[in-house]
């Protein structure tokens, strides 16, 4: 201030009012710039952190560099997490998807895969079951079945279905693939299998409803006897457009021996929401399905009903877990998740949680799933939440949410999701 007024021409004290005035506002326009730089500086870091400084936080990320993007149920492997998005960004939704193997522990990525028979509109379902096994994964998509190299990301083989389509559900036992599909003539459904190191496809159960019958063949679960043989045990939802209804059956088939132990009916009186939603799960003596807006349990040996609980709203998107004598199940709508005593189906606590969910996860006393466009860690024993995490993403762009596609590696608890831009490792969460 010193420096200030010596170069100043004094004079009268108008002149020196007229300083002090000028030395005032001077001080406030420092301040006022001290502070601004001060809330810009914070301002831009707190930016940076959104999304970072949540509960958990990510271990690393791969951002797709495609904009908006249609993503997969990420596929672990015991050093891979194989990720999906478009193989180009277009207005049109046209280009293809295409695989991408990252490393478990870094995001570094290892390969990328387009192999389709088509140059655009190849998207695999989000929800596909894609088997692994002996170092090489199983993809199918309405038909078009794919098996590839975890190591070097190469096809090993890949075919199309002779005049007949497929659902996108592949399951494994061994080194033998199933899947279904239906012949676009005559409305034959079958179960296919095939080896996973050759895919050469051949039928081990058909059938026809005739013209007013189709089928709906589900990929089966299996158990073998103490002599040997191989039971399948899947699902047949029938329609039936005569009167527009939707009959739902199980079905144990005895592969080796070919020939059906049962074949029930699961809803007494059916209508047109009477589906399967999810293929039978086999635990101990029975096997568990869900059918419409119920959580049914039955004999394995007989098929004989032995309870059914019901969910209020059924289960399109999701699985259904079995953990310590505990069925958890996220059904859709406004989203409720619900934990059923697998002995008797009785209720041990129901969830208010969000719709469009992904796959459930457990881990260690945990449910780990993404509902509602947020990652949701609940308390397996009554329910609680214990965290809901924002996709980073998010903050940047709203409708780059997570997408409903979790999961978690058994080994180590890390969590994979993605949001519609972005693929997330995220470490366990621990109760504090």
């Amino acid at each position: 201030m010193m420096h200030l007024i010596g170069v100043i021409n004094w004079g009268s004290e108008l002149e020196l009012d007229n300083l002090n005035t000028m030395v005032n506002l001077i001080n406030k326009s420092i301040f006022s710039l001290l502070f601004t730089s001060t809330f810009f500086f914070n301002g831009c870091k707190e930016a940076e952190l959104l999304g970072y400084d949540q509960v958990i936080n990510p271990v690393w990320e791969y951002n797709y560099n495609v904009g908006l993007t249609r993503v997969i149920q990420p596929i672990i492997d015991e050093e891979l997490v194989i990720y999906a998005s478009a193989s180009e960004k277009k207005n049109d939704l046209s280009a293809n998807q295409k695989l991408i193997a990252l490393d478990k522990e870094n995001g570094k990525v290892e390969w990328e895969w387009e192999d389709h028979f088509s140059s655009s509109f190849q998207n695999f379902k989000a929800h596909s079951l894609k088997p692994i096994f002996n170092g090489r994964v199983a993809l199918t998509i309405g038909g078009r079945n794919f098996c590839i190299d975890l190591i070097t990301g190469e096809t090993i083989w890949k075919n199309i279905n002779e005049n007949s389509t497929s659902n996108s559900e592949l399951k494994s036992i061994g080194n033998i693939l199933y899947r279904t599909d239906i012949s676009v003539d005559d409305y034959h459904e079958r179960i296919m299998e095939a080896d996973f190191s050759t895919g050469k496809w051949k039928p081990v159960y058909e059938v026809n409803g005739g013209d007013s019958i189709r089928q709906g063949l589900q990929v089966p679960a299996f158990y073998f006897e103490p002599d040997g043989d191989t039971i399948m045990v899947f699902s047949n939802t029938l329609w039936d457009n005569t009167t527009n209804k939707i009959i739902p059956r199980l079905i144990s088939y005895n592969k080796t021996q070919d020939s059906t132990y049962y074949d029930i009916q699961l809803d007494d009186d059916p209508d047109v929401y009477s589906a399967v939603d999810w293929f039978p799960e086999i635990h101990e003596d029975r096997v568990y399905l869900s059918v419409d807006d119920h959580m049914v349990c039955c004999d394995l040996y007989t098929g004989e009903i032995i309870w059914r609980s019901y969910m209020q709203v059924n289960n399109l998107a999701s699985n259904f877990l079995i953990i310590d004598g505990s069925i958890y199940i996220h059904v859709e709508g406004d989203g409720i998740l619900w934990c059923f005593d697998a002995e008797d189906g009785s209720m041990i606590w129901r969830k208010q949680s969000k719709g469009n969910p992904s796959f459930l996860n457990y881990y260690e006393g945990k449910l780990i799933y993404v509902a509602g466009g947020k990652l949701w860690i609940t308390d397996a024993n009554d329910g609680a939440t214990l965290a809901t995490i924002t996709a980073p993403s998010a903050y940047k762009n709203p409708d780059a949410f997570f997408s409903p596609d979790c999961t978690v590696d058994p080994e180590t608890g890390n969590i994979f999701v993605t949001s519609w831009t972005t693929a997330y490792c995220y470490p366990p969460y621990e109760k504090e």
